[in-house]
């Protein structure tokens, strides 16, 4: 199933799926509330969703589609970088993003491999939700490495892990503490597990 508000969009997804074997197109949508309606009727084993179309937000609709179907696989795409929005769509679970500028070769693989069970982020997706901060205001390289931190890695440690240099780790840790308000490394851990930044180790 397709979900844009762009007829051209639709268009272009739906002649890529029609020409490829092992997917069978049952519906389409051109706004948020119709893109539930059609879920909840036909309960697809994939949709095809904007983020950003009229009447619901992406995801709003993509609540109301877990709600509704919830063995339906959700594939965003979407033409927005913000990168707060992005972090939000990608911590809701859905099993695929993808850039509409993004090169489509290999899309429709990507797609099968969702089917299958796997999760496909396109590379400039991950980019820009990593540099997305939090309600911490970390970003997610900041977690990152403040899990890291938390298991007592040295800097040089966290650097191989990431191949990026123990500088840049250490500027990353002074940034992670003066976010944070403390001043030292056990202070720092002391914190994250005061607030429950440690609850969930799901940025390695």
């Amino acid at each position: 199933m397709i979900a844009d508000d762009h007829m051209l969009v639709r268009q272009s997804i739906k002649q890529m799926i029609d020409n490829a074997p092992g997917f069978h197109l049952v519906g389409e949508a051109e706004d948020g509330l119709s893109a539930v309606a059609e879920v909840k009727s036909k309960k697809p084993d994939l949709i095809i969703l904007d983020i950003a179309m009229p009447h619901s937000t992406g995801v709003e609709a993509v609540e109301e589609i877990r709600r509704w179907s919830p063995d339906t696989k959700i594939a965003v795409i979407t033409g927005m970088t913000a990168k707060k929005l992005l972090r939000h769509v990608y911590e809701s679970g859905v099993e695929g993003i993808f850039m509409k500028s993004g090169d489509v070769t290999g899309w429709i693989d990507d797609l099968m491999a969702i089917c299958n069970g796997k999760r496909k982020i396109a590379d400039k997706v991950r980019q820009l939700v990593e540099e997305a901060p939090d309600e911490t205001g970390l970003t997610n390289r900041e977690r990152q490495i403040l899990f890291a931190i938390a298991r007592g890695e040295t800097n040089t440690i966290i650097a191989e892990r990431w191949s990026i240099s123990a500088n840049t780790v250490d500027r990353h840790r002074t940034k992670i503490m003066r976010k944070l308000g403390v001043h030292s490394a056990a202070e720092l851990v002391a914190r994250a597990f005061r607030d429950g930044l440690l609850e969930s180790e799901d940025h390695r």
